[in-house]
């Protein structure tokens, strides 16, 4: 017999919801390594985007057991796409955005497997600030909502984002960051990209 459906019992879930009910489906690459050392380097799909365009060529990520911090030395663009939604909103909110916004598609192939909207959906915190084009912005996410906005006018004389995530913990169960991961992804990625600095800094304890 088949069941009948009305419109009460059909649920559309939207984006981030969707991601948060198959953890193991995104995440299947953390869920295969038992940790999420994967995390913080599909984060840094931007920085990777503008290195192939000269204008970023260090990156600092910062390792705590349960969360981490990258900075880099590119601005994320805080120029108004669509729908009052800046690109820099854009690309942490809309899945495929962060792929299909890249100058360089290749990068989006080959370093942005998830997207950064992706994994700020599946964290319990996410703060971004970027400078860009003498423009300060700062957003701040909780589950992959945006809960707060500020754009102002900066006197910096240089570009630059940092981004904070921590990972939510009933998605991911028991899964830790370790530094032996860590440090053999950053490592790959020094010998591929020999013009890039990528540093980092051990809080793991």
């Amino acid at each position: 017999m088949k069941k009948k459906y009305t419109e009460d019992n059909i649920q559309a879930l939207e984006a981030g919801e969707h991601v948060r009910m198959r953890p193991k489906m995104y995440f299947e690459k953390c869920f295969s390594e038992n940790s999420l050392d994967s995390l913080p380097f599909e984060v840094l799909c931007h920085a990777f985007d503008e290195y192939f365009d000269g204008n970023c060529n260090e990156i600092e990520l910062t390792i705590w057991k349960n969360s981490f911090s990258l900075k880099y030395n590119a601005g994320m663009p805080l120029s108004v796409r669509y729908e009052d939604l800046t690109n820099a909103e854009i690309i942490m909110t809309k899945i495929g955005a962060c792929s299909n916004l890249k100058k360089h598609l290749a990068v989006g192939q080959e370093f942005c497997s998830l997207g950064m909207a992706t994994i700020n959906f599946a964290s319990e915190k996410c703060k971004l600030t970027t400078v860009w084009q003498n423009q300060k912005g700062t957003f701040e996410f909780e589950n992959g909502k945006l809960k707060a906005k500020n754009i102002e006018s900066s006197e910096s004389k240089s570009s630059w984002t940092e981004i904070i995530v921590e990972p939510n913990k009933l998605l991911f169960e028991n899964l830790e960051f370790t530094s032996k991961g860590i440090k053999e992804k950053a490592n790959e990625i020094n010998k591929r990209l020999t013009d890039l600095n990528l540093v980092i800094i051990d809080k793991i304890k």
